[in-house]
């Protein structure tokens, strides 16, 4: 089982080679246990299987003395096991959509504490989120982590975070949880955007018109009210 090396055509810079290089252990493993199978062919099976193990595995010692069958047996065993072995592959993100069409994804689901009342924000619950802010060039335009800048502290849906598109996706997130989200421009700053001054008198719109905005959420903490 060989791999195309890269250089005869440009196309085969872009073949999958995590698949090819499964499809090589796959067939490799499938070939030592059909031997293994049959006692006749346990012996050859495992000096294929070893011939075949990555040179990054530690040498196998030669045998001081005749091997029996239940030695072969297990030694290819052992060895049909190392090559099925797959690297795990990263779970794809779940995307959602808010009602009001905020889309979203989460990096990291917070965790809800026995003891912890107020771990998804509800009316009035006090909040602290980190943030970054991209317009659709990815440029960042506002972070919560710049030089002289703080984290957010707020109550929730009592005072203004943000825009409503972020308030609407902080409604369903739990606190130490992380989230990527894409607002529309109705739930942003839509068609008059943010217009700041500049020094030398004139303005420069620091938000562009109808443009789609990108944040990464970090909820902090979420915490009651006090009584």
């Amino acid at each position: 089982c060989e791999l195309p090396v890269p250089g005869a055509s440009p196309f085969l810079y872009f073949l999958p080679v995590r698949a090819l290089l499964r499809s090589c252990f796959d067939s490799r493993a499938a070939s030592i246990a059909a031997a293994a199978s049959s006692p006749a062919g346990m012996y050859a099976a495992l000096i294929h299987a070893v011939a075949v193990l990555p040179q990054s595995r530690p040498a196998v010692k030669q045998f001081a003395a005749p091997v029996g069958r239940r030695e072969l047996v297990s030694g290819a065993a052992a060895a049909a096991a190392l090559l099925l072995e797959k690297p795990a592959l990263a779970a794809a993100p779940q995307f959602f959509e808010t009602e009001g069409g905020v889309k979203y994804f989460d990096l990291e689901v917070g965790k809800c504490g026995t003891f912890n009342v107020a771990c998804v924000p509800q009316a009035g619950d006090l909040i602290k989120l980190k943030y970054k802010a991209y317009l659709p060039s990815g440029q960042m335009f506002d972070s919560s982590e710049g030089p002289g800048r703080k984290p957010i502290a707020a109550k929730f849906k009592k005072q203004p975070i943000l825009n409503p598109g972020v308030e609407e996706a902080l409604a369903t997130m739990k606190e130490g949880g992380k989230r990527v989200i894409q607002v529309p421009p109705a739930m942003a700053y839509g068609e008059k955007g943010i217009k700041i001054e500049t020094k030398d008198g004139g303005s420069e719109y620091l938000v562009p018109p109808n443009a789609k905005l990108q944040y990464e959420l970090e909820l902090l903490s979420v915490a009651a009210p006090p009584p």
